[in-house]
């Protein structure tokens, strides 16, 4: 990861619903549009995820919640001063958004979730405890071995994130306000499709900037006769098309650092020897610290264990002066008798192998 990584690795919940893509993408979806389509008196247009049909009475029963969402509305005041939205029981008014989820589709150009990454962060940068800043961070809940681990995970998983958004008004030049902010905020394209950024806050790896693009038309939905006792509900449907990422939030922590040295000079070789090979040499020596589990470590201490393994350096020679091991094996006989058990060659067919060298 670059130095000026701003991920958060310490306080990821893997199994919250704030850590799955579908609703950090949603969250990003609204922010974007609450950034992008403002009604004339600088509020945003308020935004319900729920099926375009539901869409008017899932925004009245927000409204009429306790922990209603859009109590900002109540500010808006048109020019003369007349507040525009009125407290609950109050009926609510257009213009609105919603957002449906379509589908979801994996990106296969962007995606390289079979590969790990290695090396997303030092956990111990922020340690749970509060730091004390010096020449180094000290923490209390702070072990050895803590200070050679390092987080990873697999690479995010590239998913696109298709969303049907649906505009609602009463008037006819409401509508053609919308259509020139969409149009205003799509301008970003080389080629065929419509495209902007988005802003993600991901998980694990921080915000980050992803394609949102307009797939197929703009569609007015309108209805051409409005029905008895209502209005005329100006409406217009498109989808959208988010390029996200799904981020592997069950991180794996490993070992990467096990020898400290603790000196400010250049090390001479004896020195730099012994803190390779976890060894103080002499008194001297006593430079380095085991960072190490229990002070071991299975794969390092694994030449130790084996004896016919060889030296650093001689393996490919010494694979071929080892004693004991033969260069060549003479196949002599086989005692065969006609009671052989199942499975077992019968006197004919050892017979008609004959004898043989392996070499």
């Amino acid at each position: 990861m670059p130095e000026n990584f701003k991920g958060d690795t310490l306080s990821v919940k893997s199994g919250a619903l704030a850590s799955t893509g579908l609703r950090y993408h949603e969250l990003a979806m609204q922010a974007w549009l609450n950034k992008v389509f403002i009604l004339r008196w600088g509020f945003p247009i308020p935004v319900v995820f729920t099926s375009p049909m539901d869409a008017f009475s899932e925004f009245t029963r927000l409204w009429s919640d306790d922990r209603n969402p859009f109590k900002y509305l109540l500010e808006a005041k048109d020019d003369h001063g007349t507040p525009l939205y009125l407290p609950f029981p109050s009926p609510v008014r257009y213009p609105l958004l919603s957002v449906y989820r379509r589908n979801w589709k994996l990106r296969q150009s962007h995606n390289f979730s079979i590969h790990r990454m290695r090396n997303i962060n030092w956990p111990t940068v922020s340690d749970n405890a509060p730091p004390l800043y010096g020449k180094r961070q000290q923490g209390t809940n702070l072990e050895l071995h803590d200070l050679g681990e390092v987080t990873t995970s697999r690479f995010p998983m590239a998913i696109d994130y298709r969303f049907q958004v649906d505009f609602y008004c009463n008037r006819p030049d409401t509508q053609a306000y919308f259509l020139r902010q969409f149009w205003n905020e799509f301008w970003r394209t080389g080629g065929p499709v419509p495209q902007t950024w988005a802003l993600v806050r991901y998980p694990v790896i921080g915000a980050k900037l992803v394609r949102l693009y307009l797939d197929g038309e703009i569609e007015s939905t309108t209805p051409e006769t409005p029905e008895d006792g209502k209005n005329v509900e100006y409406r217009i449907t498109t989808n959208l098309v988010m390029e996200g990422y799904d981020i592997d939030v069950d991180l794996k922590y490993y070992p990467a650092l096990w020898t400290l040295v603790t000196r400010g000079l250049p090390l001479s070789p004896g020195e730099l020897e012994a803190a390779f090979t976890f060894e103080n040499v002499t008194p001297e020596f006593e430079i380095s610290t085991n960072l190490r589990v229990n002070q071991a470590n299975d794969t390092v201490n694994y030449r130790a264990k084996v004896s016919n393994m060889p030296s650093d350096g001689t393996y490919s020679h010494a694979q071929t002066v080892l004693p004991n091991q033969p260069s060549s094996m003479q196949f002599e006989a086989l005692v065969i008798n006609d009671n052989n058990p199942a499975g077992y060659p019968d006197s004919a067919a050892v017979q008609a192998f004959g004898n043989g060298t392996f070499s």
